[in-house]
Formats: C-alpha cells, structure tokens, sequence
C-alpha cells in the first residue's frame, strides 16, 4: 500500500523526467534525445523513464506538450480572456518578442518540422494546430458579436490567416531575435477593425502575460482547447 508521500514523489519524478527532456530536446534537437541521457538529467534510473512513459517516443509527444504548457499557456489565456481582441493580439505577440529564443518555441518550432515527416509528430501538430484555429474563431465570433471587428469578414478564413501569421512571427522571432514583432499589430487592428472606425492606441503594457513556476492553473481552460487528444 502506498503512503501518503507516494503519489506526489511519483509526480515529482514524472516532472522531473519531463523537464530534462524537455531541455534536451531544446538543447540537441528532438531526434537526438536518448534514454539514458535524460535519466542523467533527471537524476533517475533509466528505467523509470520507460515505467512512466513506455517509449522514447511517448516521452518526447508528452515532452512537447508539456512545454506547450507551460510556455504558450499564459499567452493563450491572455487572448482568450483579453478585453478586446486587440488585446488578446497585443499579448501573444507581447510574448513572443519578450520570451525570445526559449526552450518551448525551439521544440515547438522544431516539432512542426518534424512532423512533415514523422507520422506521429504530424498527428499530434494537425490537432494542435487546429485547436489554435478553432481558439481564434471562437475569439473572432465574439468579437463579432461584441462590435469590435469588421462584420462583413469571413470569420473562418480570417481565423486561418490570425494563425498562420502568428505561427510565421514565431519562426522569424526564432531565426532572428532582434525582430519587432509588436510593430505589427497596426496592421492586425487595420485587418479586423470596423469601416469607419480610426486606429486606437493599443499599448502591450498590463497586458503582458505572466507565470508563476509551478502554477498552470491560469490557462489550462485555454490549453485544454489546444490538446490534440481532444479532437480525435
């Protein structure tokens, strides 16, 4: 029978594991990453890597998950829950030029590569990647009924375009650091505003999503959306 402590030293390795992968795969790239040397990381018997996780495989899918969570999450949830739309845009490129080059956009980035080739990688970035649309065009719908956006837009075009743009920033973030990817979002506001309507004066300070190390609570409803198990 388990004590008291057992279950929580069991999520402890469990993390453990995954944030030594996590840092691997970000480190020597997904295809690279071996068992023994996240045991290493962890600080773990090899052999609990594969009783938690059954499979290198399994391990890196969760791993970029995980990551997904922890680094997305904030940003997600300020779009989700912004005022307006403008301010859900203005937080999610506020992250993407503040957080820069960090653990979670490489894998993320690098998972997307991976999947025009890895079945399994392709499976689990085509769900992601149309949670993402489905979060932006339910975002985009209440926009619409809020009168912040232009009515005559086709909401699920429009969602496609908000998608891909933010993913391409990402990747030119990625490549090159010093890009002002918040000089963008005039040309967001212009996109989605109503006729007639002038520009305002959107600034990202307050809107900056923030996370607290150990604390997902926040956005997990946003990255619920997100989870590719969801859709299958």
């Amino acid at each position: 029978m388990l004590n008291p402590g057992d279950a929580s030293s069991e999520r402890s390795t469990r993390e453990r594991i995954l944030e030594a992968t996590v840092a691997l795969m970000a480190e020597i790239g997904i295809d690279r990453v071996r068992t023994r040397a996240v045991a290493e990381r962890a600080g773990v018997n090899p052999a609990l890597v594969h009783y938690h996780f059954g499979s290198m495989s399994a391990l890196v899918l969760e791993a970029a998950e995980h990551a997904l969570i922890h680094e997305l999450g904030p940003s997600l949830d300020a779009f989700a829950s912004g005022s307006t739309i403008q301010d859900g845009i203005v937080a999610i490129l506020a992250w993407i030029e503040d957080e820069g080059r960090t653990p979670g956009s490489t894998i993320l980035a690098e998972a997307m590569v991976k999947s025009t080739r890895d079945p399994a990688f392709r499976d689990w970035s085509t769900h992601a990647s149309q949670r993402f649309r489905a979060l932006i065009l339910e975002r985009l719908q209440m926009a619409r009924d809020a009168g912040e956006i232009d009515r005559s837009l086709e909401l699920e075009s429009t969602a496609v375009l908000l998608a891909a743009t933010l993913d391409g920033l990402l990747f030119h973030r990625l490549v090159d650091p010093g890009l002002a990817v918040s000089q963008t979002h005039a040309l967001f506001e212009s996109i989605l505003r109503p006729p007639g309507v002038g520009p305002r004066d959107a600034s990202p300070e307050g809107l900056k999503p923030t996370h607290r190390d150990g604390d997902d609570a926040p956005h997990r409803d946003a990255l619920a959306r997100l989870d590719p198990k969801e859709n299958r």
